[in-house]
């Protein structure tokens, strides 16, 4: 290989390892995350196995790296450019989705860091097409990177049959429903309780839901429903001048079970916690991370 076509393949090595420390280190602090706060009663167990497969992710990338580090094998260096090719392609499809996405919920860190993943993806995928079509032509190379992109579709395939019908995922969504309904609330009580300084905090869902409420939170919300969950508001009594300055909220999953098992609980702090018991979750359980 000529100087050029040298360069091209440090600049395929690097950022092929470049990108596997990113995959590597971020599956390692969601595994961490997962084990700091497992929980047997919930779905952690089921976090856990789903946080291996995006890992596996990660091995192409590395074996791209080890395998171009000896290059007097012209075939060994095309098969791995070959996937370099295949998995840049499905990398950059990837990660430039997930920056719009991050992008147009207005997420502008989640941004910047899925932007600069997808230029190491662009990166590899451009400078491994340069270095393959540098390399002297054989008979088998459209069968080698055929074969590569060939895998990429059944694993598409195969995330798109098991993704969907994965009712953990469900339980993760609705889950989150759940969570996410209280800190809205939070949100609007905190709005609320500056509208109206002589009072304090809403003494109901209704006070915070549309008109004649405060507008501040939908419909669903105010009738203490959203999704799977039952939501309850419950206020403190209030003081001498009729001003309310606590409350609490929860959150539970109806009907318990496979669909939701995690039931909230917060209060004025905006803190939550909660518990995958089957009851009523308190301060006392644990804070939701």
């Amino acid at each position: 290989m000529n100087a050029l076509n040298r360069s091209w393949l440090r600049a395929v090595r690097i950022s092929a390892f470049c990108i596997f420390l990113v995959i590597f280190i971020v599956m390692v602090r969601m595994y961490a995350s997962l084990l700091t706060d497992y929980d047997p009663e919930d779905s952690t167990s089921s976090r856990l196995q789903w946080a291996f497969p995006p890992s596996l992710l990660s091995v192409p990338y590395f074996w791209v790296f080890w395998r171009l580090r000896d290059i007097s094998d012209a075939k060994r260096v095309k098969k791995a450019l070959a996937l370099a090719v295949s998995w840049g392609s499905l990398g950059s499809l990837c990660a430039l989705g997930a920056t719009v996405a991050t992008w147009t919920e207005k997420d502008w860190l989640g941004t910047v860091m899925i932007s600069i993943f997808a230029l190491l993806q662009l990166l590899l995928l451009g400078s491994a097409i340069k270095t393959y079509y540098g390399t002297e032509r054989k008979p088998g190379d459209l069968l080698t990177l055929g074969t590569r992109f060939g895998v990429i579709v059944l694993i598409a395939v195969l995330f798109a049959q098991v993704i969907p019908s994965s009712s953990f995922l469900d339980m993760e969504h609705i889950e989150g429903s759940g969570a996410d309904a209280l800190r809205s609330i939070n949100a609007a009580q905190t709005e609320y309780a500056k509208r109206h300084r002589d009072k304090g905090f809403a003494s109901s869902l209704e006070e915070l839901g549309p008109p004649p409420g405060a507008a501040l939170i939908d419909e669903n919300l105010a009738n203490g429903r959203r999704y799977k969950y039952c939501i309850t508001l419950t206020p403190a009594s209030p003081d001498g001048s009729g001003h309310t300055s606590r409350y609490s909220l929860t959150a539970r999953p109806n009907p318990y079970g496979n669909r939701g098992r995690r039931s909230f609980f917060c209060d004025e702090s905006g803190v939550i916690h909660y518990t995958a018991a089957d009851r009523a979750p308190t301060i006392h359980d644990r804070v939701l991370p």
